[in-house]
C-alpha cells in the first residue's frame, strides 16, 4: 500500500504510569482524537505498558507505544521502531493527516515530533488555478484551544514550478482573538496580484501556431501556515497554486477557477474579419492533448499537438491563426481533443469600413478578442487651466496680449466603434470587455493601450431585438501631447 502522511515520535526519556499522549487525526475532514495512557500493565485499549527502562533512554517507551498503537489502530497504518527510541507511523489512507500531538500536563514523559503530511506533488495538472481578481481563501483551522496565532508565508514566482524561492515574498502573522475563534480564512489574492503585469503576445509567422504567454501573466504560489502553541505540536499547513489575473462572478461562489474544458474563453461562436486574426487562450496542463484548426473549405487543416512543461509561460498558451490564409472559406473551427469541444469563427468580408480588433484581458486572466466591423468616429477632448492677468504698463496695455491665458493644455484622443451585426454569443465578450482592466487596440501591427469609456450596455438578444449590435466608446490610455 502507498504511504501518504507520516509522523516520527522520538521518546527522549522513559515514560511511567499516568503519562499520556494524545494524537489528533484529520480523516478527510473528520477530526478524531485518541489518547494513550501509560499503565503498569496494559489491560484495555489505548493503554501502554510502562515496562523496564533499558540503557537507551526512551527505548522502552517507543517499543511499548508502537505495540499499543498496532493493537488499537488495527488497519491503515505501518509502524516502525527506529534508532532505538523513535516510532515512525505511516498512514496508508489518502486524505488522512496527523494534525497534532499533545503530551499530558504535569507528566514526566517527554518527546519530540516531526510531521510529514501528504501533499500532492506540484505539477500543473495537479494544481488548483486561482483567479486572483476575486478573493482566493486559504482555510487555517484552530484545532487546539492553546494555539495563539498563525504565521502565513507566501512564495510567488514564475518560471519553473519546481524551483521555489528560498525566501518568502510575503509573511504575515495573525493573532487568534479568543479561544473560541475556530479558524482564519486568509485571502491571498491581493498580495499575489501585485506581482502581475500581463501583456498580449501575438505571433502569425504560420497559418496557425501555439504561442506562449509572456512573463508575469501566470504565477506559481506556495503558502505555508505555521502555528504558535506552547502545549501542542502542530504540523504546518501548506499548498501550491497557479494564479491568473482573472475573476469569478458572485454566483460562482468562493475561490472561482477555470472551466473543466480548460478553454479560457467564454464565447464559442463569434465573427472575425478576413484580414484579422484568432487569439484563443487555453490551459496547457495535460487535459487538452491537441487542437485541430480547420476552415470549412479545407484551406486550413492543421493539428497542433500540446507539449506540457513546468514553465509558467507554457501553462497558459494561445492558438494564433492568420485568418487571411483561409482565402475564400467562411468559417474556422478549433476542436479541442480529446473531448471535441468546438469554437467557431465566422469569417466576414467587410467592404466599406476598416474592421478593428480589440484585445482585452478576459475573466480568466487571458487575452481575448472582439472585432468591431463598422463605423469609427474619432474625437479629441481637451482640458486646461486658465491664468488671468492685468497687462497694464505705463498706463496702457497691449491689446495683442492674452488677458485669459490657457495653461497645462492636455488632450486625449477618443473614438467610438460600432460592432456591426454580431452573433448573440458574443454578449459574454462585451460583458467581459467592460469589466476588463487591460484593453488594447490592435492598430498598425501593434497593441495600443486604450480604455473603455462606455459605462453601461443594454444587452440585446434575438427574441427582443432580432439583431445584436453595439456602439462602444474608447479613449487612448495616454495623453495626446507627450508629457511623460
Amino acid at each position: 500500500m502507498p504511504t501518504y502522511s507520516e509522523m516520527t515520535i522520538t521518546f527522549t526519556n522513559d515514560w511511567v504510569a499516568t503519562d499520556d499522549l494524545k494524537i489528533k487525526f484529520d480523516d478527510n475532514g473528520t477530526i478524531r482524537n485518541e489518547v494513550w495512557t501509560w499503565v503498569a500493565s496494559r489491560s484495555s485499549g489505548y493503554e501502554v505498558t510502562e515496562g523496564l527502562p533499558t540503557i537507551n533512554a526512551g527505548e522502552t517507551a517507543a517499543i511499548n507505544f508502537e505495540a499499543a498503537f498496532d493493537l488499537d489502530e488495527v488497519s491503515g497504518y505501518v509502524t516502525t521502531v527506529q534508532n532505538d527510541n523513535e516510532v515512525l507511523i505511516q498512514s496508508e489512507t489518502l486524505g488522512e493527516d496527523f494534525i497534532g500531538i499533545t503530551l499530558g500536563s504535569g507528566q514526566t514523559g517527554t518527546a519530540t515530533v516531526v510531521f510529514s503530511n501528504y501533499v500532492t506533488p506540484p505539477t500543473p495538472a495537479a494544481l488548483d488555478f486561482a483567479l486572483i481578481r476575486s478573493p482566493h481563501y486559504v482555510n487555517i483551522p484552530f484545532n487546539f484551544v492553546e494555539t495563539t496565532k498563525a504565521t502565513i508565508s507566501i512564495y510567488v514566482w514564475d518560471g519553473d514550478l519546481t524551483v521555489v524561492p528560498g525566501t518568502a515574498s510575503y509573511t504575515r502573522t495573525k493573532i487568534r482573538p479568543s479561544v473560541d475563534y475556530a479558524e482564519f480564512n486568509v485571502d491571498l489574492s491581493k498580495t499575489i496580484r501585485e506581482s502581475f503585469n500581463p501583456k498580449p503576445n501575438l505571433v502569425l509567422t504560420s497559418t496557425s501556431q501555439i504561442v506562449d504567454s509572456l512573463s508575469d501573466s501566470v504565477k506559481w504560489v506556495k503558502y505555508t501556515a505555521s502555528y504558535t502553541d506552547t502545549t501542542n505540536t502542530i504540523p504546518d499547513i501548506e499548498g501550491t497554486l497557479a494564479a491568473i489575473d482573472g475573476y469569478g462572478y458572485n454566483q460562482e461562489g468562493v475561490n472561482p477557477s477555470v472551466p473543466s474544458t480548460k478553454a479560457l474563453s467564454s464565447c464559442a461562436n463569434r465573427k472575425v474579419d478576413r484580414t484579422g486574426f484568432i487569439m484563443f487562450p487555453f490551459l496547457n496542463e495535460g487535459t487538452i492533448t491537441s487542437i485541430e484548426v480547420d476552415s470549412d473549405g479545407g484551406t486550413i487543416n492543421d493539428t497542433l499537438t500540446m507539449v506540457t512543461s513546468d514553465e509558467s509561460t507554457d501553462v497558459v498558451q494561445y492558438v494564433c491563426v492568420d485568418v487571411s490564409d483561409a482565402t475564400t472559406d467562411d468559417y474556422i473551427t478549433l476542436t479541442l481533443k480529446p473531448n471535441d469541444d468546438i469554437f467557431t469563427w465566422q469569417i466576414v468580408d467587410e467592404c466599406k469600413y476598416t474592421p478593428l480588433q480589440i484585445v482585452f484581458l478576459n475573466k480568466y486572466g487571458c487575452f481575448d478578442t472582439i472585432t468591431m466591423f463598422k463605423k469609427r468616429t474619432n474625437k479629441l477632448s481637451v482640458t486646461n487651466e486658465e491664468f488671468k492677468n492685468n497687462y497694464i504698463s505705463g498706463g496702457t496695455y497691449n491689446i495683442t496680449n492674452h488677458q485669459v491665458q490657457k495653461l497645462n493644455v492636455i488632450g486625449n484622443d477618443t473614438f467610438t466603434l460600432n460592432s456591426g451585426y454580431i452573433d448573440e454569443d458574443e454578449n459574454t465578450l462585451y460583458k467581459e470587455l467592460l469589466l476588463s482592466e487591460l484593453v488594447y487596440l490592435y492598430e498598425g501591427s501593434a497593441f495600443v493601450p486604450i480604455n473603455v469609456d462606455t459605462k453601461s450596455i443594454d444587452f440585446k438578444d434575438r427574441i427582443n431585438d432580432s439583431l445584436t449590435q453595439y456602439t462602444i466608446d474608447f479613449s487612448y490610455a495616454f495623453n495626446t501631447i507627450n508629457n511623460i
